[in-house]
């Protein structure tokens, strides 16, 4: 064993502390290796044992002998302070803990220092090198990955974009990728989800197309069928409250709407676009449905038991399905009378068992009756059918507030005798009796000629209806000029000439004419005594006839007011070189009656486009239309008609137009016996409509 002390001076092993020995030690019986010469110096022998960096040991010092004898240089050994050493007495030292890191890598080679000029800019190795490699970005806009250009990705716009001064249009939707897992698991989530169905709120309203059809109704339709206000509106108020708990009037209610609207003008087809899951036809086979639906309800209600409690408190909805199925027939310009079944309905039941509520009662029976007494301007009387319009009609109830003109105040109650005096000259006509116009129709119509100069309206100031009421008196009075004179070939007057329309009326009401019969006829055999022509205008006038107002509507162009019309219209156009034709009036005409016409065309000219009085002025402007013999009249009568189509969307203005066509025609050729018999005209085209 070597003892404790003597182990700190004996040299390690240099495979025990993986270190590079200075030197080897060698044994003095063993031959020394063959020895090295500098290339510097022939006369220095370096030792192959030596190590390339200093020799720091002090333990051990190299001494280099130098022989000159014999040119060799042998190696000294200098003897150590133990000459017992022994190489078997040589231990392992104990093992440093060397981080691992510190431990060269065996893989790692030393890099060299490369030959020349250091780089200026160094390149650095890929290990070295902390960026982190990206991909091309795909959040760019839309407009920089067209132009393959690095975007800044700034949000709304990109900056790169506006710089540029290019359109950015903007960046694509971020989808969020999900895995097929995924997908399936939210596949199964949404088909494990349960199935509901919203029930209609609405009794009829179940489709997209019932809703359209609904909407219309409210916003739309039901304004244009009455002059009042949205906060007094029947139509909302009674109807549509009715119609939540009654399905026929529902169905009735719809069908009206869908056989409104005109799906060819912008209105139509805005509502058409506004539904991209509704086409016409889904809307044309929905009307006819609730059509069906509607007739079945009302008849299955008349064939029950009148005086069952069930049907006395379904009147009121009832009376509402036979108001809306009477409007439809308007809407839709049907000309085939269907609109008198209704009338003829409405006449036979209200007598019996008129509705229980009394608003409801005043409601429809003033737009009922206005109606049947319209109805005697177009129907051609017909001796096995019996007048709905009777002259001696008085309401079951006072009309208060009233909505419409001549039911309440009893304007209309002339226009159905009007009608009975025209019955009976028409009959004399057809039957060659002589005269026509016999005496005691004479004394009826001086009569009513005094009564319609009596009637006054009763409408609060500044409520546009009271111009109209104006209106509806001079066209009672044009109505009553046109019927007593009809005409007459003969090449002097008849003996129902002025002057003698003029003495009878004032033998029989000598004050309330107001006016000498012998200075009246006197005045207009001359033509220059100023008189009064019209109820409507007291003051004096000049008998000759006077040039149209300033405000008159220039011509207008050739377009038909039908929609769909299966009758032809005869339009007159004038050309800006040409002349206007020329005015053929009836044998022995009067001026008083153009005049006349001129003072109600312009009142019809003063109502604007938007006015709700447009629902009143269609029977005035055919009245006035059938006593307009010139050419300009014409025209301003057509732009009239026009304007009411184009407020009240209903097609029974086009077949109003017909007939002021034919008429207008039938004057140019002089026809006076058909102009005078428009009802009869009218027959003859096929056309029996509501002209209200």
């Amino acid at each position: 064993m070597v003892p404790t002390a003597q182990m700190s001076t004996v040299p390690l092993s240099p495979i025990s502390t993986e270190q590079e020995m200075p030197c080897g030690i060698v044994d003095s019986g063993t031959a020394a290796p063959p020895a090295l010469r500098s290339a510097a110096s022939p006369d220095t022998i370096w030792d192959s044992y030596q190590d390339e960096r200093p020799v720091e040991s002090a333990h051990v010092d190299l001494n280099w002998d130098c022989s000159t004898d014999d040119g060799s240089a042998l190696l000294k050994i200098e003897p150590v302070e133990d000459d017992s050493f022994c190489m078997d007495n040589v231990q392992e030292a104990p093992r440093l803990s060397v981080p691992r890191s510190d431990r060269p890598s065996s893989g790692q080679q030393k890099t060299k220092r490369p030959r020349g000029r250091p780089r200026k800019h160094p390149v650095t190795t890929q290990a070295a090198s902390t960026k982190v490699t990206k991909g091309r970005s795909k959040t760019g806009c839309i407009t920089c990955r067209k132009r393959k250009k690095k975007c800044d990705e700034a949000k709304p716009r990109c900056l790169n974009c506006e710089k540029n001064l290019v359109v950015c249009e903007g960046y694509h939707e971020k989808t969020l990728w999900k895995s097929g897992r995924e997908r399936e698991e939210e596949k199964q989530r949404n088909q494990s989800l349960p199935h509901i169905t919203l029930q209609p709120i609405f009794q009829g309203v179940e489709t997209p197309e019932d809703r359209i059809f609904f909407s219309h109704y409210i916003n739309h339709l039901s304004s244009v069928l009455t002059v009042e206000g949205q906060h007094r509106n029947a139509f909302k108020d009674m109807l549509l409250q009715m119609a939540v708990e009654h399905r026929g009037l529902m169905h009735s209610i719809l069908s009206l709407a869908s056989k409104h609207i005109d799906f060819e003008t912008p209105y139509g087809s805005k509502l058409l676009a506004s539904c991209p899951n509704v086409d016409l036809s889904s809307l044309m086979s929905r009307s006819q449905f609730h059509h069906n639906a509607a007739m079945r309800q009302l008849l299955a209600w008349g064939n029950r038991d009148e005086g069952a409690p069930e049907q006395k408190a379904n009147l009121a909805p009832r009376y509402g399905q036979m108001l809306c199925l009477m409007l439809q027939t308007a809407a839709e310009g049907s000309p085939d009378g269907a609109h008198r079944v209704h009338l003829q309905a409405y006449k036979s039941l209200i007598q019996e068992n008129p509705p229980p509520d009394k608003a409801f009662t005043i409601f429809i029976t003033e737009f009922f009756q206005y109606r049947v007494f319209a109805d005697e301007l177009i129907r051609y009387p017909d001796m096995q059918t019996k007048r709905l319009a009777t002259e001696d009609w008085v309401p079951w109830t006072e009309i208060e507030p009233a909505r419409l003109i001549g039911v309440g105040d009893g304007l209309f109650h002339f226009l159905a005798k009007i009608t009975t005096i025209r019955n009976e000259i028409r009959a004399n006509m057809l039957a060659n009796v002589e005269p026509v116009v016999c005496y005691t129709s004479l004394f009826r119509a001086a009569e009513i000629d005094v009564a319609i100069r009596a009637w006054s309206p009763k409408w609060p100031t500044g409520d546009n209806r009271d111009r109209v009421s104006l209106l509806y008196k001079h066209m009672m009075w044009v109505y009553l000029y046109r019927t007593i004179y009809p005409p007459s070939t003969s090449p002097e007057p008849p003996f129902y000439s002025i002057s003698t329309i003029t003495e009878t009326m004032a033998s029989t009401i000598g004050v309330g004419v107001g006016t000498d019969a012998h200075a009246v006829s006197a005045g207009i055999s001359d033509g220059t005594s100023r008189m009064p022509l019209s109820p409507a205008s007291s003051q004096p006038c000049s008998t000759t006839l006077s040039p149209p107002p300033s405000g008159a509507l220039p011509p207008i162009s050739d377009r038909r007011l039908s929609n769909g019309s299966h009758h032809t219209t005869t339009t007159f156009r004038t050309r800006g070189d040409s002349p206007p034709p020329a005015t053929r009036n009836p044998p022995h005409h009067d001026p008083r009656i153009s005049l006349a016409v001129d003072e109600s065309l312009a009142i019809l000219d003063s109502f604007k486009p938007s006015d709700a009085v447009q629902t009143l002025l269609l029977v005035p402007c055919f009245v006035i239309g059938c006593a307009a013999f010139a050419p300009e009249q014409q025209e301003r009568v057509r732009a009239a008609v026009r304007t009411v189509r184009g407020y009240t969307g209903l097609r029974n203005c086009d077949r109003v137009a017909e007939v002021l066509e034919e008429v207008w025609r039938l004057m140019g050729r002089a026809e006076w016996a058909r102009v005078w018999d428009w009802q009869g005209l009218a027959r003859s085209m096929g056309l029996d409509f509501a002209c209200a």
